[in-house]
């Protein structure tokens, strides 16, 4: 980590820094501190024994004033910056050649030899790749989207979890404090690699949960495929895609989840406990007995709940593979995956 982070943000941060973060950004201050002399001149509690709550009921009836027009006028904040880092993007078909504003539902294009960074509030930036056609959705404090139609974004995000996601044709990518990009070929098809962090990649309640250092592919009308690390072995990241998306005989699925369970490691634990709730009760035993040879499940997890699609049982294994905590998960209300019948 750079020190200059701490001071100015520049550089990239360390992977606690970001974790904390992402805990305290939910109580920052964002007023100005009050000098010395203001505080001096507040009234004695003493001299003045109803000041302190008149004040009190004011600043609830100021707060509580703010929320109604708050509620009705959507929360929407100001929007953000678009600057231009190469070539001449457009907003709304309006060729940019420093700086704009981007509001809602305009459209962001690159061309082939254009770039440019949007500013997402005070909690992060999403680079924008040439060849790229990006529309924000919404801008509110706790409800960040962009669209991306298709072209390649990468997001640095250091907010709480679920303040700001990537809508594209087959899923949408959401935010839990990290960095990545996605990537959204012209028939919808995307590709979402994480750097850091960690990102719920969603569609019509099935949900891949993408770690640093993985990824996870998506088709229309399907949705996420199974995430899965880059440095597995090559049969396994090929075979995926197959098993998720593209087999079409039982033969084909066969030889594709034979693939995956003989050359999975301790490390893809992750890729076969998403797999479980997604394949056939069949299926699901032999992804069991693999999955139980690397990552053994603690004593409330059986054979046959886990067959059956048992929701308890699965998060209880879940924790068993060193990553986050399910907890963690449950308190940013993630849906469960759909199980495969």
């Amino acid at each position: 980590m750079r020190e200059d982070y701490l001071w100015d943000r520049s550089g990239e941060p360390d992977g606690e820094i970001v974790r904390l973060e992402r805990t305290l950004s939910a109580f920052r201050h964002r007023g100005v501190a009050p000098t010395a002399t203001a505080v001096e001149r507040l009234p004695e509690r003493r001299r003045y024994p109803v000041a302190a709550g008149v004040i009190a009921a004011s600043l609830i009836a100021a707060i509580g004033a703010l929320l109604v027009g708050v509620r009705h006028t959507g929360n929407a904040l100001a929007p953000w910056n678009v600057s231009v880092l190469d070539g001449r993007p457009t907003v709304d078909r309006v060729a940019i050649d420093y700086r704009a504003a981007l509001s809602v539902g305009q459209w962001l294009v690159t061309d082939s030899s254009s770039r440019a960074v949007i500013d997402v509030g005070d909690i992060g930036s999403v680079e924008v790749s040439p060849n790229s056609r990006v529309r924000v959705v919404s801008i509110r404090p706790t409800d960040n989207r962009i669209e991306l139609q298709h072209g390649l974004v990468r997001a640095m995000i250091f907010a709480p979890p679920r303040q700001f996601a990537v809508e594209s044709p087959s899923a949408t990518a959401v935010d839990l404090g990290c960095v990545y990009t996605l990537q959204v070929a012209a028939d919808g098809a995307g590709l979402l690699h994480v750097e850091r962090g960690w990102v719920a990649f969603a569609h019509d309640g099935r949900e891949s949960f993408v770690p640093a250092g993985a990824s996870a592919q998506t088709r229309p009308n399907l949705g996420p495929g199974t995430p899965y690390f880059d440095d597995a072995d090559p049969r396994l990241r090929e075979a995926l895609p197959r098993l998720d998306f593209e087999s079409d005989t039982p033969a084909d699925r066969a030889a594709a989840l034979n693939a995956v369970l003989e050359t999975a490691r301790p490390r893809d634990g992750i890729t076969l406990w998403h797999l479980l709730p997604r394949v056939t009760p069949d299926e699901r035993a032999r992804v069991f007995e693999r999955l139980a040879a690397l990552v053994p499940p603690g004593n409330s997890v059986t054979r046959e709940g886990i067959v059956r699609g048992d929701r308890e049982m699965l998060e209880a294994w879940w924790d068993e593979l060193g990553l986050e905590p399910l907890s963690w998960w449950r308190e940013w209300e993630r849906p469960w995956p759909a199980t495969r019948k």
